[in-house]
């Protein structure tokens, strides 16, 4: 039995604070959205997305670092934190070069013929201050300090709040300001009031990164797996069935990363505990963790379950009436949302005993699976929303029974992992 007092204890208000502030995060995004659909055109909206989606792809060249990284600075060894830090932050010094490069090449070449240069170095170098953001926030929910994570997204968060009024009186320009100020003022902030979080030297060497790389390309990997599949996923579904079938799949999008966010968010409050508690080989208190990490998905999961079905259908046909066929693809997919997240725990596991190569294996037969499913759903000619829908599930389900059998596998072997 696990003792009550026991997760009050080491779960404190700023981890709840935390769970709340990421809600409140993405409800911003939903309302910078929203202001952007309603002042900008057709055009400054795909220009505003083509710059969003630079940012989007240099986040993706920190390839693991920042995984590995983020385990290192979780087991709570201080020698360890200046080394780290100082390894990130010169290499995402020196992606400034190849940025810079490319900002040339492509402004020449007109690679991206909508783009100015002006707007080319925003998006490279907004998505260098982004890859810094999310590294200082790994920094600081490895240490635990999630009330200073709260107060800085707050505050960056916040600002970005105030002046969304200038996007909605100016336009584009407002627009981007909207977009840029927030890591920028994260960034600011946080090295203002955390001196030993500022690089101290610039450093590069190759075995480090291998051994950072060690923990955290294989995680790394796995969430390329996950965007590679939704990228194809949303492509075929423009292709086969047309644009206004993936507007029609945009609540099944917007219902998917709203579940995610609290998860996500645990995921951030139990993973430095259980890192530093399996790392010390203290198990019954790595065990007690995951076993309040699954209490609370599984009650957050029923507790989404009841509420998506009495009030999703309503509240969709009041606010979106447009969307209301998007309610019976939100039904379909929800028990494979619910049931995935129930491999997180596991995942969590595998990634304190660093048996990392099962994820990949698990990762790499699910995007298959996904792929070889929708050829079959094409060429069969029964390619339609509510088999994309079903494909989720299936999917979810998949992750799953594949994570629960790796755990049977290696249970026997897991506690003594550290001990041999």
């Amino acid at each position: 039995m696990i003792s009550i007092g026991y997760f009050p204890r080491n779960i404190n208000k700023a981890n709840y604070f935390y769970i709340i502030i990421n809600i409140c995060v993405s409800a911003f995004s939903f309302l910078r959205s929203f202001i952007f659909m309603h002042v900008l055109d057709l055009r400054e909206l795909g220009i505003i997305s083509l710059v969003q989606t630079i940012i989007m792809f240099v986040g993706l060249l920190q390839f693991g670092l920042f995984n590995g990284g983020y385990r290192i600075i979780s087991l709570g060894k201080k020698e360890q934190l200046e080394k780290a830090n100082n390894t990130l932050f010169s290499y995402i010094a020196l992606l400034g070069i190849p940025g810079s490069f490319f900002c040339l090449l492509a402004n020449y070449y007109k690679w991206i013929e909508d783009l100015s240069f002006l707007l080319l170095v925003i998006g490279v170098y907004f998505g260098i201050f982004t890859l810094v953001n999310n590294w200082l926030q790994n920094v600081l929910i490895g240490e635990q300090r999630l009330s200073e994570v709260n107060k800085l997204n707050i505050l960056s968060y916040g600002a970005s709040t105030l002046a969304l009024p200038v996007a909605y009186f100016t336009g584009f320009w407002g627009g981007i300001i909207v977009i840029t100020i927030q890591p920028l003022l994260f960034v600011l902030l946080c090295l203002i009031d955390n001196i030993e979080l500022r690089p101290t030297k610039f450093t590069i060497e190759l075995d480090y990164i291998k051994y950072i790389l060690s923990f955290g390309f294989i995680p790394f990997l796995g969430g390329i797996f996950t965007a590679l599949y939704t990228q194809i996923e949303r492509w075929s579904i423009t292709d086969v069935l047309g644009v206004e079938a993936l507007g029609s799949f945009y609540l099944v999008f917007l219902y998917v990363s709203l579940y995610q966010l609290v998860p996500s968010s645990l995921n951030g409050i139990f993973f430095p505990k259980a890192i530093k508690s399996y790392e010390g080989k203290r198990y019954e208190e790595f065990k007690k963790y995951i076993k309040w990490y699954y209490a609370v998905l599984i009650g957050y999961g029923l507790l989404i379950v009841l509420a998506t079905i009495f009030f999703l259908q309503p509240v969709v046909s009041l606010v979106f009436p447009k969307h209301i066929l998007g309610v019976g693809l939100v039904y379909i997919i929800m028990p494979g949302l619910v049931v995935q997240s129930m491999s997180e725990p596991i995942g969590l596991i595998l990634n304190s005993s660093v048996i990392l190569k099962p994820m990949l294996v698990v990762n790499c037969l699910n995007l298959s699976l996904n792929i070889a499913i929708i050829v079959i759903y094409i060429y069969a000619g029964s390619f339609t929303l509510q088999n994309i829908a079903l494909l989720r599930t299936i999917s979810g389900l998949f992750i799953f029974l594949a994570y629960v059998v790796v755990y049977l596998i290696i249970k026997k072997r897991l506690y003594k992992y550290k001990t041999t």
